[in-house]
C-alpha cells in the first residue's frame, strides 16, 4: 500500500532524471505483453525535457517542457500508485538494478527512457500505477502550492493549517474519513490513519465535531510523526493494531476490525470527493469511545457507550473462545502451539498464506510455507477444519461488520445462493479456539 511517505520517496528517486530528455516511451498493463503509447502521445513526449518532478500527498507529477518557450509547450503527467503501485529509476547500464525478479517478467504501466549530459541514460519504470497524460501543468503546480503546507511529508508542513482544515472542512465527517481526505490531509493512507489514531488514543468512529481541540491537535501531531518516521526510515513503523489481533500497547486481545467510512459530508467544496469504506483496526481498551469518562458534545450517550463496550467484550469472548481476562496466557499458548515447522529452517521461518490463484477445490484455503525462497516446504494449514456439505474444506474468513468485526468464521468456499453462487451450500460457523490455536501467532486478519 503506497501512502504519502512512499510517494515522496519515489519523487526523490526521480530527481536524478530532472534535466534529461525523453527519447522513447512505452506503457501497458500487466495483462499485456507490451504496448507502445498511442502514437500522438509518443510524438508529444519525444524530445521533451523533464523540467521538474514533485509529490503532492500520494500523487507524483512530472512536468515536461518542449523546445519552444511558453506555457503552451508545457505538459504534465500524473502518477497515482494505488494499493500496489511502485516506481523504479535506474541507469540504462544496469538492466535489473533495484527491480525485483518477478516484476522483470511483467510489463510496466509506464516506461520512459531519458538521455542527459554526456549521453548518460536513465530509465523510469512504474508498475500497477495509474498514469494520466496530459494534465495541466498549471493545475499541478497550483495543487503543490495550495496543499504543501498540509502534506504529511512536506518540508513546508504547517500543523495549524491542518488543524483548521479538519475543523472547517471535516467537521461533519468521522475522523477516519477526514484523515483520508486528500484535500484536508494529503499523504495520509489507511495505515497512517489507523496507527496515528491508536497512538492518539482516539476511537476512529468518532466525528470530528466531537473531538476537543487538544484531541485534534494530538491526532495531527501523531500523523505527522508517524509519516516522517516512515519517510526517514524507508519503512512503516511498528504496527500496534493494524492487521493485528492482539494490541501492541496493552497486549490485550481487544483489537476490533471493521469497515468504516464512506460518509460524504463536509463543506460543499468537498462533497464531490467520494469517500470509500476502509478496513480499520483499533483497540477498544486503548481507544475508548469516550475520553476520561466524559461524553463529548452530547454526540454519544452513556448507555450507547456501555452497550458498545459490553457487546465488543462479549463477542470477543464467545467467538474466539478466549476470555479477555485470559488474553495474555491465550496469546502465549497460541504462539507456542503453532503446529507448523519447516524441516530445513525450523519453526521461526514458517509463514501463513492464502491460496488466491488456485483451483476451485483449493481456492481461499490457507497453507504454511517457508520464508526462504529456495525452500520447498509446503503444508495445508486447514487439516483440522471441518468440511462443508459440498465436500470441500471450509475456509477461514474474518468478519468486517459493525457488530462482529474482527471475529473469525468458517464458511463454504463457494458461498451461498444469497451471494449469487448457486453451487455453494452456505455453511457458516464461528471459529473456535480449536480451529485458531494450531495456527499460532501466524494468523493475521488481512491474510
Amino acid at each position: 500500500m503506497v501512502e504519502g511517505p512512499g510517494a515522496t520517496l519515489y519523487g526523490r528517486k526521480l530527481q536524478t532524471a530532472v534535466g534529461e530528455t525523453v527519447t522513447v516511451s512505452y506503457f501497458g498493463t500487466t495483462n499485456e505483453a507490451s504496448m507502445p503509447v498511442p502514437l500522438d502521445v509518443a510524438q508529444t513526449l519525444a524530445g521533451l525535457l523533464l523540467d521538474s518532478a514533485f509529490t503532492v500527498g500520494k500523487e507524483l507529477f512530472l512536468i515536461f517542457k518542449g523546445p519552444n518557450e511558453g506555457k503552451e509547450s508545457e505538459f504534465a503527467m500524473r502518477l497515482h500508485f494505488g494499493m500496489n503501485g511502485s516506481l523504479h529509476v535506474r541507469s540504462a547500464d544496469n538492466k535489473a538494478f533495484g527491480v525485483p525478479a518477478w516484476k522483470q517478467k511483467q510489463t510496466p504501466s509506464l516506461r520512459l527512457f531519458f538521455v542527459g549530459l554526456l549521453s548518460r541514460s536513465t530509465i523510469l519504470e512504474a508498475w500497477d500505477t495509474t498514469v494520466t497524460f496530459p494534465v495541466s501543468a498549471d493545475t499541478a503546480r497550483k495543487k503543490l502550492l495550495n496543499l504543501s503546507s498540509k502534506d504529511a511529508c512536506s518540508k513546508l508542513f504547517n500543523a495549524q493549517e491542518v488543524f483548521a482544515s479538519l475543523r472547517q472542512d471535516g467537521e461533519n465527517l468521522t475522523i477516519s474519513d477526514a484523515l483520508l481526505h486528500q484535500e484536508i490531509f494529503p499523504g495520509v493512507g489507511n495505515i497512517i490513519k489507523i496507527e496515528s489514531l491508536h497512538r492518539a488514543q482516539i476511537d476512529p468512529r468518532r466525528k470530528v465535531s466531537s473531538l476537543s481541540d487538544i484531541e485534534l491537535r494530538r491526532i495531527v501531531r501523531h500523523v505527522r510523526k508517524f509519516s516522517m518516521d516512515w519517510l526517514n526510515n524507508g519503512r512503516a513503523g511498528v504496527k500496534m493494531v493494524y492487521n493485528q489481533t492482539v494490541c501492541g500497547t496493552c497486549r490485550g486481545m481487544s483489537v476490533k476490525m471493521q469497515k468504516i467510512g464512506g460518509h460524504r459530508g463536509g463543506s460543499s467544496s468537498f462533497k464531490v470527493n467520494g469517500l470509500i469504506s476502509r478496513v480499520t483496526f483499533w483497540c477498544t481498551t486503548c481507544q475508548p469511545i469516550t475520553i476520561e469518562g466524559d461524553v463529548l458534545n452530547g454526540s454519544i450517550s452513556n448507555s450507547m457507550t456501555n452497550t458498545a463496550n459490553k457487546e465488543e467484550t462479549s463477542i470477543f469472548s464467545s467467538t474466539q473462545g478466549i476470555s479477555s481476562s485470559n488474553s495474555m496466557s491465550a496469546l502465549g499458548q497460541m504462539a507456542q502451539t503453532c503446529v507448523a515447522r519447516c524441516p530445513q529452517h525450523g519453526q521461526k521461518s514458517v509463514k501463513l498464506f492464502r491460496a488466491r490463484n488456485s483451483t476451485k477445490q483449493n481456492s481461499l484455503r490457507i497453507f504454511f510455507t517457508c520464508k526462504y525462497k529456495d525452500c520447498k516446504y509446503f503444508d495445508w494449514a486447514d487439516a483440522h477444519f471441518p468440511s462443508c456439505k459440498c465436500g470441500l474444506k471450509t475456509v477461514l474468513r474474518v468478519s468486517k461488520t459493525e457488530r462482529s468485526g474482527g471475529h473469525w468464521f468458517l464458511s463454504c468456499p463457494q458461498g451461498d445462493k444469497k451471494s449469487g453462487n448457486r453451487h455453494g451450500c452456505g455453511h457458516f460457523e464461528w471459529a473456535k479456539a480449536e480451529h485458531l490455536t494450531p495456527l499460532g501467532s501466524l494468523l493475521s486478519p488481512l491474510i
